[in-house]
């Protein structure tokens, strides 16, 4: 049996349906699964070889090749978009109000953050004027934000809807700033790529076999059960069933509207990276 070690912030929908129909193991595959603290963890590690994929964002892959010289590649995207909230305490009137004290944030050079660093632009601000606390993954900055030793930062489903639920407000909505801003990705190391092409080709077939379950008109309520039962709420469950990515294929508009945002920000790795480099589509190709 083959091993694949991954790394993760939550599982997304790809990988919950992996593990329901048992499409690793049908794989003769058997994945290894980190949850991860931050972003730093997951490009080190990838970049260390301790990890064999990671599942994050477009832009950590471009951060992770420019500042940890990871020379990762993007094999596959298991969500269509980010559904992402800017969410503060009700005492915050405006996005000004949320600048003026200290932001969580998982990274401030890569990720969601540069999402927040357009949207502080567009309301008059400077993000090198801003005070950031790295706090961690979505999880540790919704825990600190529960704890009271955070009061603003970004949140994903289900924790966006679990901090409405608690109280908070939500200031800004990601599609309002960055519409075409993509969904998770899986990322490895080129090296494992050349040297482990079965067990990279079996681990993204699973994926594959499981959104191509998950599409099935007659498998829509199981795919949703499935997605709820790993605590998605119900319509961030429906909408990733109904919203599957077409072949995993990653996207180009995704890839365009990241390097446009880190244009925007100064933060654009020179030279700029190409898609043509960083995305390698082989392993979605038919068997």
């Amino acid at each position: 049996m083959h091993r694949v070690r991954q790394i993760l912030f939550v599982p997304p929908a790809p990988i919950v349906w992996a593990e329901q129909i048992g499409a690793f193991a049908k794989r003769d595959l058997q994945v290894d699964t980190t949850q991860t603290l931050s972003s730093d963890q997951i490009g080190q590690g990838l970049a260390d070889g301790k990890w064999d994929v990671g599942i994050g964002v477009m832009d950590n892959v471009i951060a992770w090749n420019a500042e940890r010289s990871a020379d990762l590649q993007i094999v596959a995207q298991l969500e269509r978009s980010t559904i992402m909230r800017f969410c503060c305490v009700g005492t915050y009137a405006n996005l000004q109000d949320a600048s003026a004290h200290t932001i969580a944030v998982d990274s401030t050079t890569n990720g969601f953050v540069l999402v927040l660093y357009r949207a502080l632009a567009r309301a008059g601000i400077d993000w090198r004027t801003c005070r950031f606390d790295p706090v961690g993954g979505v999880r540790h900055r919704f825990e600190a934000m529960i704890a009271g030793t955070a009061a603003a930062t970004i949140l994903i489903p289900p924790f966006d809807e679990m901090a409405q639920a608690k109280g908070f407000k939500v200031l800004w909505d990601g599609k309002d700033i960055a519409p075409d801003y993509p969904g998770v990705v899986v990322a490895a190391r080129r090296g494992w790529l050349r040297e482990q092409p079965d067990g990279a080709a079996r681990y993204v077939r699973a994926l594959l076999d499981a959104n191509e379950w998950a599409g099935r008109p007659e498998n829509a309520e199981a795919a949703k059960a499935a997605l709820v039962a790993a605590r998605y709420a119900e319509p961030a469950a429906a909408r990733l069933v109904r919203e599957a990515v077409p072949g995993l294929r990653p996207s180009r508009a995704g890839w365009d509207e990241v390097i446009a945002l880190r244009r925007d920000c100064g933060l654009l790795p020179n030279p700029a990276p190409s898609a043509q480099d960083v995305i390698n589509t082989a392993f979605l190709e038919p068997a």
